[in-house]
């Protein structure tokens, strides 16, 4: 049996902050071949702690990136990414690498992802990087961090579209 790593919710809410509104030069920019959302989620949720995944049965089911000729479409496509990170791992599995579940608009927490979605594929991908509560502890909305339109801190209600919400439970290695 495998132990259920934990995410490092607060290593990855800080790269997400730190390269919301600027490019990691270590990684390609997407953003002229249709987007680097997800490239950049990519890149906080595995400065969360999340490693590598290359144990998938094919190239859909493994999530990883070395250089724009060594990566999977999972850590880049919108739609893909959603697939890999609600498929890799199941309530009675123990699959290398994440494990993250869909989640209702009131469960999510800082590091947990929002997808846009547009019928029934995903299109866009964002990180939560604050949750924001009133005096009785009552939710009042999330503050977000996203490429492609760079956002730092962006209210979620400010965004429209159909959601899809994850919840990152954390990853087995």
């Amino acid at each position: 049996m495998r132990l259920l790593n934990e995410y490092n919710r607060e290593a990855a809410v800080e790269y997400a902050r730190t390269w919301a509104l600027y490019r990691n030069p270590k990684y390609k920019d997407y953003d002229p071949w249709g987007g680097d959302c997800t490239n950049y989620i990519s890149q906080c949720i595995h400065a969360g702690d999340i490693p590598f995944d290359h144990e998938g049965k094919d190239i859909m089911h493994k999530w990883y990136w070395y250089s724009d000729s060594n990566r999977t479409p999972t850590w880049t496509s919108a739609d893909a990414f959603g697939r890999y990170v609600l498929n890799n791992n199941r309530y009675n599995t123990e699959n290398y690498g994440i494990y993250s579940v869909l989640a209702d608009y009131d469960e999510l927490e800082k590091g947990d992802l929002v997808q846009l979605i547009y019928q029934g594929s995903a299109y866009h991908t964002m990180i939560i990087s604050e949750v924001i509560l009133d005096d009785r502890n009552y939710l009042l909305d999330y503050l977000i961090c996203q490429h492609t339109e760079d956002l730092i801190d962006f209210p979620l209600s400010e965004k429209e579209g159909e959601r899809r919400y994850i919840k990152i439970l954390g990853y087995y290695k």
